[in-house]
């Protein structure tokens, strides 16, 4: 099983810093899912929020901020114990060449995949990574400058599959796309079955069940055959393995 720490991890360290992903890789994370903005000068820097409010600093957005700023911004966890500043894609990757990645992409303009193929280009870095976003528009700048990398389904559409998921009619709205994700549970009801994940392996799809936070939750994918998931608490999931 692949183990993706989300923005890190999450949970316990500051989302989206170093010092969240250093601890992930430290718990044995294969992978990282981060989320992509554009800084006011056009670079790409890791932050879920434009706005900061979220960590008591409502006067401080992302678009409106040089990569500069941005990265001298701090940042705390969840219970404040810990804090670490925000990083650009750039500083991650040529960190962590070796890891896989998920790319959520924020913002859904031209700009941004025109940076990241600058980017990735420049730093001759690897094909293993996915993209997932919250727009059509962004969907056809992936197809456009990286035709060759996958993308899950949007948000509404995957919503729709796990609905009928959850009732054993997922065959009946399964997305076309090559690689896709469901939550491990909703409301207490397991969304997924075994016999939909096997079907998905056998056409050759990608699977990645979310956001695995508990060993009951890791034991029904363990149970399902997942083979990747998605946590903000890699530190827990590696060791259940």
């Amino acid at each position: 099983m692949k183990i993706f720490a989300h923005r890190g991890s999450s949970l316990i360290w500051p989302e989206n810093t170093m010092l969240a992903f250093d601890n992930a890789d430290n718990a044995g994370a294969t992978g990282f899912e981060t989320d992509l903005r554009l800084s006011k000068d056009g670079e790409i820097v890791l932050s879920h929020d434009d706005n900061l409010g979220r960590f008591g600093q409502a006067d401080k957005t992302i678009s409106e901020l040089t990569e500069e700023e941005i990265t001298a911004i701090e940042i705390g966890s969840i219970d404040g114990q810990f804090k670490d500043k925000l990083i650009s894609l750039k500083t991650l990757l040529q960190k962590y060449p070796q890891k896989d990645y998920i790319f959520d992409c924020k913002f859904s303009g031209q700009l941004l995949f025109v940076r990241l193929k600058e980017l990735l280009s420049e730093i001759k870095f690897h094909d293993r990574f996915w993209f997932l976003n919250w727009s059509g528009k962004g969907g056809k700048h992936v197809r456009n400058f990286f035709p060759q990398q996958a993308s899950f389904p949007r948000v509404a559409r995957t919503g729709i599959w796990g609905g009928l998921s959850i009732f054993g009619l997922g065959h009946l709205s399964e997305p076309k796309n090559s690689i896709l994700a469901l939550p491990v549970y909703f409301n207490h009801f397991p969304v997924f079955s075994g016999r939909q994940i096997a079907s998905i392996a056998r056409r050759k799809k990608t699977f990645v069940g979310y956001l695995v936070n508990s060993e009951k939750e890791f034991r029904q994918c363990e149970t399902k055959a997942v083979e990747i998931v998605l946590t903000d608490r890699p530190d827990l999931i590696t060791k259940l393995l």
